[in-house]
């Protein structure tokens, strides 16, 4: 029935911009949108899917640390249709100026610098969206709920158990109509347990109006400003979502969602449109080898890679070369990673093109007494940045993070 309702002029907006320092070398040369998931695809492409399925076809993409991953990564985005009369996907990097070109102020700023892009489209409605969130969502049905609702902004949420609240979210209280009630960024002690999950819909004249009223702060962000702006006005709702979802702002939690991928939770194969990317060319559109000897159980092997090994529980990207006696456990492995004879490694995550020696073992030994300084992940996990290299025999310890381009032998840093 969804799919027979006309709906208003929707311009979508994906917040892709930034880097986080806890996601560490993952995030030296990427947005954490554009994080590899699942071996094959990006973060973005869950938001891009959902609005390919919603048939939402006019895509903002706002962005502007280190885009140029994103921009070969979506193009115009012909991988989700969003090509033709009065579509596309454009990456939008901060306004530039006569004198010089100013930086977003913040998530919502990022929308302010753009409204003469939403103007130009004739928008009625905005879907803005966080793009480094994984999650299936039928934006249809908010939409429709924030039209019968007669709203100018509709807020999506999830309720979240008492392990899983976080301080870093923004929380909401709901009254009996669903309309929102009070809102808190970040608060130290929750009075909700709704989280927003960054995904809102706004009337776009309603929006344009609060921006413009905040055009002189000196940062603008959705959950500290825009939305207690708009609950002045009183016809702000929520809407409730059941459905997984997961925030990949950790290392952690970027793992965890991994780990979820390989127990069911996530359904890839429906969830995602398949992309023509980097990692889609032609030699990569064979399944992967494996040797009668190899021994893979409850794994994610991407396209082209050749396992000579032993791989358990863990994500392989496409072009992945695991040599006879090697071992790999608990890991995510970005494209083209190459694992020499006999190297062992277990929990960790490893960027593309790295090469690692032969007999190398990385996650193994215990991490050094000299190790100083905050630890980007509690669980002890190893970090390699793009493009490493890993010598034979290097043991790379727990907790153990290695620069992109980096080469790390015995008795260098990094190295056990």
């Amino acid at each position: 029935m969804l799919s027979r309702i006309k709906l208003p002029q929707t311009t979508a907006m994906i917040l892709a911009g930034g880097r986080v320092g806890e996601l560490s070398v993952l995030t030296l040369e990427r947005p954490k949108s554009a994080l590899p998931f699942a071996g094959h695809y990006r973060i973005i492409d869950f938001p891009l899917s959902n609005l390919c399925s919603a048939g939402i076809n006019a895509v903002g993409i706002l962005s502007q640390y280190r885009p140029a991953s994103l921009i070969d990564h979506v193009g115009v985005g012909e991988s989700w249709d969003f090509v033709g009369l009065d579509r596309g996907a454009k990456i939008l990097p901060p306004y530039s100026a006569a004198e010089g070109s100013d930086w977003y102020r913040g998530n919502a700023d990022a929308v302010y610098q753009n409204l003469d892009y939403l103007r130009d489209r004739q928008t009625e409605l905005v879907l803005v969206l966080s793009g480094d969130h994984i999650y299936s969502m039928d934006y249809r049905e908010l939409l429709v709920a924030h039209l019968e609702r007669g709203a100018e902004l509709t807020v999506a949420l999830k309720a979240m158990p008492p392990e899983a609240r976080d301080r870093r979210f923004g929380y909401a209280t709901l009254g009996m109509d669903e309309r929102v009630l009070s809102y808190e960024e970040k608060p130290a002690e929750p009075k909700s347990d709704l989280v927003s999950l960054t995904v809102y819909v706004f009337t776009f004249a309603a929006l344009e109006e609060v921006l413009l009223g905040m055009k002189d702060h000196d940062s603008i962000e959705f959950g500290r400003d825009v939305i207690p702006a708009m609950l002045a006005r009183e016809r702000v709702y929520g809407h409730r979502f059941d459905g997984y979802w997961a925030y990949t702002r950790t290392v952690d939690s970027y793992f965890a969602a991994h780990e979820d991928l390989l127990e069911g939770q996530i359904d890839i194969e429906s969830w995602m449109i398949r992309t023509n990317n980097e990692d889609n060319s032609l030699a990569r559109q064979v399944p992967p080898i494996f040797r009668t000897w190899s021994d893979v159980d409850c794994s994610l092997i991407g396209e082209g890679s050749l396992i000579d090994g032993t791989v358990h529980r863990s994500v392989l990207g496409p072009g992945v070369r695991v040599g006879r006696g090697a071992t790999i456990e608990n890991s995510i492995l970005y494209n083209d990673v190459v694992v020499a004879p006999g190297a062992r490694i277990r929990d960790a995550i490893i960027d593309k093109r790295t090469q690692v020696g032969q007999a190398a073992t990385i996650g193994i030994a215990p991490p050094g007494s000299d190790v100083q300084g905050p630890r980007v992940t509690e669980r002890g996990i190893v970090l390699i940045g793009k493009a490493a290299r890993i010598t034979e025999g290097t043991a790379v310890p727990r907790w153990g993070v290695v620069p992109p381009g980096a080469r790390v032998a015995p008795g260098t840093a990094g190295a056990a």
